[in-house]
């Protein structure tokens, strides 16, 4: 696994890219990505390292003395896959992103057992580019991220910016939402480079996508609630289309997902939500038809190849 971060990458012209408020773009520094074969493959959770492993995998540890048995499953439910007694793993960069970025005020908590457990992992081997706003692996065939992830809390969300506007015309799908990251201009300004932008159905991006970018805004001022947790990213369940966006083309997703991790304040980790809604104007508001469990999830992204 290779981690650049903003300051220090190099890449060519085309790949720095970024939308400016008038529609243009200027440069900014990222990584180059590798095409892998899948977008999404699973792993176990020895394997914090070398491999391509599956961002939401839920890894089984039986607790108890001696060494555990590890193992990565492919899920059936959520409900009756596991024993009371297994703790489930989510990977998230907690490593290469809380060094350097704001987090909730850390407060001493009596040790609590949670069933859901936060270990530091990557999904995927590509190159991993590392900004202010958040993290992200790049796609080079379909020309968009195959997954940026955030963090939010009450101190990511303070309102230090004004909002940069965009020209007429298609709707410039932020991966991680500009509202996100109004903490620092340069934060603000990185949620507008261009690999962090796909092509969005426009009543899709002012409705119920916007909804869940504001819920999950809503949960991190929650004063029981420490950091919120959040993977974004495309998916291509049927044929697809090219869209030239700013002279670059990029491959329309189908769907876009949203996996939301929350992390309470005294230390457990609720049950990740999974959102998946297709890319062309919605049926209904109601967020909870878009909703599904880790094992449906699961199996529609490991299922789908480029």
């Amino acid at each position: 696994m290779k981690v650049i971060s903003k300051e220090r990458s190099t890449q060519s012209s085309d790949e720095l890219k970024t939308l400016g408020a008038d529609g243009g773009s200027k440069q900014h520094s990222g990584g180059n990505h590798p095409t892998s074969s899948y977008l999404w493959q699973t792993g176990s959770v020895s394997q914090v390292g070398p491999g391509t492993q599956f961002p939401f995998q839920v890894w089984s540890q039986a607790t108890g003395n001696g060494a555990p048995d590890v193992q990565s499953r492919t899920l059936e439910s959520e409900e009756n896959m596991y024993s009371e007694d297994e703790s489930i793993y989510i990977r998230i960069p907690l490593l290469e992103t809380f060094h350097n970025e704001p987090t909730a005020r850390d407060h001493l908590v009596p040790y609590v057992t949670s069933r859901y457990k936060l270990i530091n992992g990557f999904p995927s081997d590509n190159i991993v580019n590392i900004t202010r706003s958040y993290a992200m692996s790049f796609d080079s065939y379909t020309g968009n991220a195959e997954w940026v992830y955030e963090i939010l809390n009450r101190n990511t969300l303070v309102n230090n910016c004004d909002p940069i506007s965009f020209g007429q015309g298609y709707d410039k799908g932020h991966l991680a939402a500009a509202a996100n990251h109004r903490w620092c201009r340069e934060a603000y300004n990185d949620t507008y480079l261009l690999r962090n932008i796909i092509p969005q159905n426009h009543l899709l991006n002012i409705r119920v996508w916007k909804d869940l970018e504001n819920r999950c805004r809503n949960m991190s001022t929650d004063n029981e609630i420490r950091n919120v947790h959040v993977y974004t990213g495309p998916l291509y369940i049927r044929p697809m289309h090219h869209f030239e966006l700013e002279g670059r083309s990029k491959i329309v997703p189908t769907h876009l997902f949203k996996v939301i991790i929350v992390e309470n304040v005294n230390g457990t980790v609720r049950a990740p939500g999974c959102y998946v809604m297709p890319n062309e104007a919605p049926q209904t508001t109601d967020l909870n038809v878009y909703r599904m469990n880790i094992g449906e999830f699961q199996r529609l992204i490991t299922g789908q190849n480029k």
